[in-house]
């Protein structure tokens, strides 16, 4: 689950160590929660990820390496990002809800 390695990625990049051991138990949280809701990866989502790459060279911009396949595997299943990055995922062309600022 690439959300996992990104939660992962900033759990290992959180310069406080009391944060650092507060969210250490975050991924295994999410794995937990979302076991039964996880979208595999496969032509699909690699079609949808080529799409992406495509579209927002040919405008001139990217997304970080993480959100894009994320994005795909959303466009690919019909699914929702929530995030708080609603400005990069957006011009994606998937669908996205900053949870933290709109109701569910």
């Amino acid at each position: 689950m690439i959300t996992v390695a990104e939660i992962e990625a900033g759990v290992a990049a959180a310069p406080d160590p009391a944060r650092r051991a507060r969210q250490a138990q975050a991924p295994a949280a999410v794995r937990h929660e979302f076991r039964d809701r996880t979208a595999p990866t496969g032509e699909p989502e690699a079609a949808a990820y080529l799409t992406i790459h495509k579209t927002l060279k040919a405008v001139g911009t990217s997304i970080d390496p993480p959100d894009a396949p994320i994005a795909a595997t959303a466009l690919a299943n019909g699914g929702t990002v929530a995030t708080r990055n609603i400005k990069h995922m957006a011009r994606t062309g998937v669908l996205v809800i900053n949870p933290w600022e709109q109701p569910l």
